[in-house]
């Protein structure tokens, strides 16, 4: 390996560094304490070598709602069926607190970083993808309004409840039959689950 190509690979190595300790940084501190010196203290890197690699604040959170939007993205196309695919808002949630509040942000955030267009679209992406769930529902024979537009939004909304609503999130059963009972299909499809408390649910809601 030339002089050039090791010093490629440990630029990246970098850079993943940085972007892990960032990951660290949000989920314990969450977006309103996120900065890049937080970001250095925890890389053990000066504040210069962070810039170095992302050249502001709003670059690095650009990059990791990218990252953000690649889990989410993967996570519905693997979705084995409807019911694992209704439950991809809510286990990414559980599984990626800052990652899920960075593509739903619960209120508006007015910081350049958090509000220029860029990350817009991205979160925008992200919500399409969930009304992507749609043609799953289909597939399953749900009820749903016959406007393209209409039933992405009704299955986005339906998910979505999934994660933003505590009762449903720390439910299983619950969330089952709220999902049954908006899109009136066939609890036979995905047989109610044993009802988990709200511990058991960061591993298996």
């Amino acid at each position: 390996m030339g002089i050039s190509e090791r010093r490629a690979r440990e630029r990246d190595q970098r850079r993943a560094e940085i972007l892990r300790a960032a990951w660290l940084v949000a989920d314990r501190e969450g977006w309103s304490g996120f900065s890049v010196e937080r970001v250095a203290a925890e890389a053990e890197l000066g504040r210069a070598t962070v810039y170095g690699y992302f050249d502001s604040l709003e670059v690095l959170v650009l990059e990791m709602a990218r990252q953000a939007l690649s889990d989410l993205s993967g996570r519905v196309a693997s979705a084995a069926d409807f019911a694992q695919a209704l439950d991809v808002p809510v286990r990414f949630s559980q599984s990626k607190r800052a990652a899920f509040a960075l593509l739903f942000p619960p209120i508006p955030d007015p910081r350049p970083p958090f509000s220029g267009e860029a990350l817009k679209q991205i979160q925008l992406d992200a919500r399409q993808l969930i009304g992507k769930l749609q043609r799953v529902a289909e597939r399953s024979g749900a009820s749903l309004p016959e406007d393209a537009r209409s039933a992405a939004a009704f299955v986005a909304g339906i998910a979505m409840a999934g994660a933003l609503v505590p009762e449903l999130s720390e439910s299983t059963t619950l969330r089952r039959r709220w999902q049954d009972f908006c899109l009136d299909t066939d609890s036979g499809e995905h047989p109610i689950e044993a009802d988990t408390s709200s511990k058991g649910s960061k591993t298996g809601a």
